[in-house]
């Protein structure tokens, strides 16, 4: 963790001089890929974690009908995403990719149109290299927009593309994601496309020099804003049935660094959403609390078959996406730290701010606040709504709350309004009749 704080802090060094001058482009201009598809964080189920690059057409109508059938995809989790394992690198002599049929007996592109008579929308995995994460052949150099071609014309909605084959190439990403950019705006399908930025590498992951910060996830903020509808922000959270609390919490740092990059139609994402691989009902709902907060995308990389009651209660909850998909789009920020205990705010379109108290530590502990230092005028009164215990109630400003180790309660905080005031009473008429 000292490390990534080490790292980090010599990234905004080195960009302390140039962020003034960044802020002004980090908006998406008109017609770029994604600026429209993402007005707020997408929403969704992804393979990875939960099957290890394993699946098949079984397996995505299995998940993809979980979705529905758990109501899951009511509350916004529409977008199914085939992680890396859907192909295995094969192409026909044209280049063209080709697909297992025992994998997809129906094809890909009955897939794709199966899920969206469902309402469902479909993603899909590549790499800016020849091997991706998933093997030889696995990416796309050399393809990229006969490859996009394909995909558009087979019906996806999303592309998420790595850098696991980018790196053994030597790419810079700057270029190589802008290249595949290009290609996504000109299909020929004409098909909007989400796109995911999945250089996920840290500086020096792969050795001591490589790669450098600024071919690393570290500086993707810097110039994916105008090419890209969201970008990794740090390495993975774990692998397949070992994910970390410390770990989500080194992500949600990482992700922290540069909120002003994200905001309506591009986002920070510091990766899935994953309950049931390790972690505990108190510590995947302070990652969905704190994805809320970041105003990530939220993609469920769980089995949803299997999914345990606790971890559908909290992914169910609105009250928590209401947040995360809030329209003004702003990402949340730290506004106060004091040991392990911290306060988190995100400003909200109606006026009211969200308000996470993080608890990093092992130990209970009482965190508190005040409505006025999470940005709130000062008022006589406030409301509290308490988003997981769905309760409200009122204060003349201080927010506080015991939170249990590893621990966040979730807030959401605005001035009361004035107590209405109280009908006059009509004076009674006299029953005496006079003579």
């Amino acid at each position: 963790m000292r490390r990534h704080a080490i790292l980090l802090a010599a990234l905004a060094l080195l960009l302390a001089g140039a962020r003034a001058a960044s802020a002004a482009t980090l908006a998406p201009p008109p017609g770029t890929a994604g600026s429209a598809l993402a007005p707020t964080p997408y929403m969704g189920w992804d393979s990875y974690y939960a099957f290890a690059g394993k699946i098949n057409e079984s397996t995505i109508l299995t998940e993809a009908h979980e979705l529905v059938a758990s109501g899951l995809a009511a509350d916004g989790y529409r977008l199914v995403w085939l992680d890396v394992g859907w192909w295995q690198g094969q192409r026909a002599s044209n280049g063209q990719i080709e697909v297992s049929a025992t994998q997809w007996p129906h094809g890909l592109a009955w897939l794709t149109s199966t899920l969206h008579a469902e309402g469902l929308k479909v993603g899909i995995y590549t790499d800016v290299g020849t091997t991706g994460c998933g093997g030889p052949g696995t990416g796309s150099y050399g393809h990229y927009q006969q490859d996009v071609n394909t995909l558009a014309a087979w019906g996806f909605d999303a592309i998420k593309v790595d850098f696991c084959g980018g790196t053994r190439l030597g790419l810079d990403p700057r270029t190589a994601y802008t290249e595949f950019h290009d290609a996504i705006v000109d299909n020929a399908s004409h098909r909007p496309i989400i796109f995911n930025i999945c250089n996920f590498l840290q500086p020096s992951q792969i050795n001591p020099t490589t790669p450098a910060i600024t071919g690393s996830g570290f500086f993707t903020w810097t110039y994916a804003p105008s090419i890209a509808t969201s970008w990794r922000t740090d390495t993975d959270i774990g692998v397949p049935g070992n994910v970390t609390f410390a770990s989500v919490l080194r992500n949600m740092d990482a992700d922290a660094a540069h909120p002003q990059a994200a905001g309506p139609g591009h986002w920070n994402d510091p990766d899935y959403l994953a309950p049931d691989q390790g972690m505990s009902a108190t510590q995947f709902r302070s990652q969905l609390s704190m994805w809320a907060i970041l105003a990530a995308p939220l993609m469920i990389s769980d089995n949803l078959t299997t999914m345990s009651a606790a971890t559908e209660q909290a992914l169910a909850n609105r009250e928590a996406i209401a947040i995360d998909q809030d329209p003004a789009g702003i990402q949340g920020t730290l506004a106060a730290d004091s040991g392990s205990s911290q306060v988190w705010v995100k400003p909200l379109s109606d006026g009211s701010r969200a308000v996470a108290l993080l608890n990093r530590g092992s130990a209970a502990a009482q965190i508190t606040a005040s409505a006025v230092a999470v940005g709130l005028p000062r008022a006589g009164r406030y409301d509290v709504r308490d988003v997981w215990a769905h309760r409200t109630t009122t204060t003349t400003g201080t927010l506080t709350a015991l939170v249990p180790g590893d621990g966040t309660d979730l807030l959401r905080v605005s001035v009361a309004p004035p107590p209405k005031p109280r009908p006059k009473r009509k004076p009674k008429k006299s029953k005496r009749r006079g003579r």
